[in-house]
């Protein structure tokens, strides 16, 4: 167990903006927040009617309102991670260092996906959450208001509206997890192939791949798997069609949650065994490949 610590410390260490720039981002909403004080909301293009619950669920769309940027923020820099980790490694030559540790192929291999995969998400949600508090709180003590399509409205607390927010925001992290696992892994195995320009690698196939399917057959099967699957995504985990998510207001409650029918998808259970095979050739490149 202190094995896998010290390489977890390892990663954060080699790859500090993983753990820099959620913190200046904290920082700066929370400056804002003060310096401010309003957090505007807008449903839709109509102006300002606003036909949600009554009083407006104020907590959930602060809390979404601070994890939005965490959370972009995360899926940029775990992809650039991902892309990098294995690549770096070879171009600094740490690679030799680490090969004449105790530590095998599969569990450093293993240890960057867990870091870009796992860890680097679930930090993003934590730090969403603490920040939520703390720009709440700084909102109520100093009196601020936020802002619905233009109206003002008491910038009130409710805790447990916060925490059934924190619910599904946790709960969409996790079935992100899975569901781009094997997207996650990909690039992994993308940053242990490449010799050179490991952002070529990772991104020109499925560019090409897509565009000569198009050429050839004039189908999208390629695009639709590159794409990820986002509205069946929603539908799949939140029993959602992609325009639902920010056009309904009144809709977010444990009752969207559909993980049956998310762990009923065969598409999910063909990413994992996709995800799979893709970190077992990551680790057998590792392995065997020395160009370092």
């Amino acid at each position: 167990m202190k094995a896998l610590s010290i390489q977890i410390q390892r990663e954060f260490w080699e790859h500090r903006g993983l753990w820099i720039a959620p913190l200046a981002i904290a920082a700066v909403m929370l400056l804002a927040a003060a310096v401010f004080g309003h957090v505007g909301v807008n449903f839709g293009s109509g102006g300002r009617h606003y036909d949600g619950p009554l009083p407006p669920p104020v907590a959930e769309f602060m809390a979404l309102g601070w994890a939005v940027p965490f959370y972009l923020a995360a899926a940029i820099q775990a992809s650039a991670y991902l892309i990098d980790c294995l690549y770096a490694e070879r171009r600094d030559r740490s690679i030799l260092f680490w090969r004449s540790m105790p530590v095998t192929d599969a569990r450093t291999v293993l240890v960057k996906l867990l870091v870009g995969l796992v860890l680097v998400p679930l930090a993003a949600f934590a730090l969403a959450a603490a920040t939520g508090v703390a720009g709440g709180a700084i909102l109520v003590l100093r009196n601020h208001d936020v802002i619905i399509n233009g109206v003002s409205v008491v910038a009130l607390w409710n805790m447990a509206d916060w925490l059934q927010t924190q619910v599904l925001l946790l709960y969409g992290l996790v079935a992100a997890m899975l569901w781009y696992a094997p997207f996650a892994a990909y690039l992994l195995l993308s940053s242990v192939w490449a010799r050179r320009s490991p952002y070529a690698w990772a991104l020109l196939p499925p560019v090409l791949l897509v565009v000569l399917e198009y050429m050839v057959f004039g189908t999208h099967y390629v695009g639709r798997i590159v794409n990820g699957g986002y509205s069946e995504f929603l539908h799949l985990a939140f029993g959602l069609q992609a325009g639902d998510a920010a056009g309904d207001s009144g809709r977010y409650s444990l009752q969207m949650l559909t993980p049956g029918q998310l762990l009923a998808s065969q598409r999910l259970w063909w990413g994992l065994a996709a995800a799979v095979g893709m970190v077992a050739m990551a680790i057998r490149l590792r392995r065997y490949r020395d160009d370092s």
